[in-house]
């Protein structure tokens, strides 16, 4: 899998003064200003989101987002993605201590020529998945809706959130993959703060399941369905016919935030979380096959200075996750009954990301720039196998806020990126592996060691009704992705909508 850090860069341009600007406006840009950067973690503490805006904000946007890739830089994925989504968030502060926010949406669409991937949510249960060399377009039907509240008592602050995601994928001809995912997050939090500082504190639990299966209506078309156990392996026992499986499993995340209080001073977030999901099938008593650990740990440490007039900030920030694959041996069967009889890990990986960055603004204008390196090791224990991939990568993100009239208010942002290999290596066993599992470690080795480069731009038009609350807004971007495998990605997005 492809991790992707993209570099951005806007020319800057002469903006009217904020004094011009109407309250809608104000929460338009607060809301989405890339100055919000620095609170970005400590705002996933629902006790901490709720104090995180001063203004009200709500929106219902009808949009679509695109993506093309002339060959596909991740086979499970696809070559891209037509998706249409109707969406309505909002974020009301009911008095000066209560506050509640909530969004709900609705997408669906197609994913384009999917290949070695009959499983949902591929980046989330990789390398875990039910594959065939086949695949086609599937289509994408996702329901979301999430909820939150928070109160403010004294110095101390209390909140919780819940997000639930109802998701179906299925494909309307052989091979007709279908997988239904049901997903639930309950977030907890609690902040403090002081005269001198601002302390938080939030745990948040997870539920995941879902149910996947492969049927064959024509049957000269069957075909083989590999369980996948990472880097061209299969579990080779339980493949070909065994179509039907499920997943199950959730996990804990615990994050901390301190900082100082007032306008200047440090801030630091951190994280610690541990996932494991199941995948078991549907018959022999419903028989164990993987389990998959994920773990992670991040941390961010900065300086900012924040007013109306001008930001500044600068940061650092490390991340590292461990996934690691358990492989469960079944006995001789008993009656349609296999007893586990022993476990193996046999799939580690470790992936770190780490950067540097600053943030400067002025009035309606920011600008932020990252520099860092990027690693991802994966390793297969036996027969042996093992593919490790690094990149350095060039950060800059720009944004304004541009009036040209009174009712009219725009955001516009354009982009570009690097990301640069420095150090790639892939050890397979050839002479041991089938040819079509020798093609598509070769493909999967070539992207994820390639180099790339992005350009984009985007604008959104924000039109404020006279003497009222309600909006209209347009938004349009794009950009073009550059491999230097010789390949390329271009991608669109599009809205239209209400502010109120």
């Amino acid at each position: 899998m492809k991790h992707r850090i993209t570099l951005y860069f806007v020319m800057l341009v002469t903006v009217w003064s904020s004094a011009t600007a109407s309250n809608a406006d104000s929460a338009l840009v607060e809301h989405t200003s890339l100055a919000m950067l620095t609170r970005s973690q400590a705002m996933l503490n629902p006790a901490l989101h709720g104090t995180g805006f001063h203004s009200s904000f709500s929106q219902l946007a009808l949009g679509i987002d695109m993506e093309r890739q002339s060959k596909a830089f991740v086979l499970e994925k696809g070559t891209g993605f037509t998706l249409p989504y109707l969406t309505a968030s909002t974020y009301h502060h009911l008095n000066d201590r209560m506050t509640v926010w909530g969004e709900a949406s609705f997408t669906t669409g197609r994913q384009h020529h999917v290949t070695w991937n009959s499983t949902s949510d591929y980046d989330l249960l990789q390398p875990y998945i039910l594959a065939d060399t086949l695949g086609g377009d599937t289509r994408r039907e996702r329901y979301a809706f999430s909820g939150g509240c928070a109160a403010r008592l004294d110095k101390w602050s209390f909140g919780g959130e819940m997000n639930v995601r109802a998701e179906q994928e299925y494909r309307g001809h052989d091979p007709r993959m279908r997988g239904v995912v049901t997903d639930v997050t309950l977030s907890l939090g609690t902040g403090f703060q002081s005269k001198f500082c601002q302390l938080g504190l939030a745990l948040t639990g997870n539920i995941y399941k879902q149910t996947n299966s492969v049927a064959f209506y024509r049957e000269e078309g069957v075909i083989p369905e590999y369980q996948m156990t990472g880097l061209g392996t299969v579990y080779s026992r339980f493949s070909g016919d065994k179509r039907s499986i499920y997943y199950d499993g959730g996990g804990l995340t615990l994050r901390l935030h301190a900082s100082h209080n007032g306008s200047t001073g440090l801030y630091g977030d951190a994280s610690l979380s541990t996932h494991r999901y199941h995948r078991k099938l549907a018959e022999y008593n419903s028989m164990p096959l993987t389990d998959l650990y994920n773990e992670q740990a991040g941390t961010t440490i900065g300086w900012r200075k924040e007013g109306n007039q001008q930001r500044i900030a600068v940061f650092g920030h490390f991340n590292y996750q461990r996934r690691t694959g358990n492989e469960h041996i079944g006995g001789t069967s008993d009656a349609r009954y296999f007893p586990v009889i022993a476990w193996l890990t046999m799939y580690k990986s470790g992936h770190i990301d780490t950067h540097v960055g600053a943030l400067y603004g002025k009035h309606f204008w920011n600008l932020t720039m990252k520099a860092g390196y990027t690693t991802l090791t994966e390793e297969y224990v036996f027969p042996h196998r093992q593919m490790d991939v690094s990149h350095t990568y060039l950060t800059i993100v720009g944004q304004c806020f541009i009036r040209p009239t009174k009712k009219l208010l725009l955001t516009v942002d354009a982009q570009a990126s690097m990301y640069i290999n420095t150090h790639e290596k892939m050890s397979m066993p050839q002479a041991n592996m089938e040819p079509i599992f020798i093609q598509l470690m070769q493909h999967k080795h070539e992207f994820s060691s390639a180099s790339y480069t992005d350009l984009g731009a985007g604008v959104r038009a924000d039109y404020a009704w006279k003497q009222s609350r309600f909006g209209l807004f347009a938004e349009l971007g794009g950009g073009m992705t550059l491999c230097s495998a010789g390949e390329h990605q271009t991608s669109l997005h599009s809205s239209i909508g209400i502010t109120f």
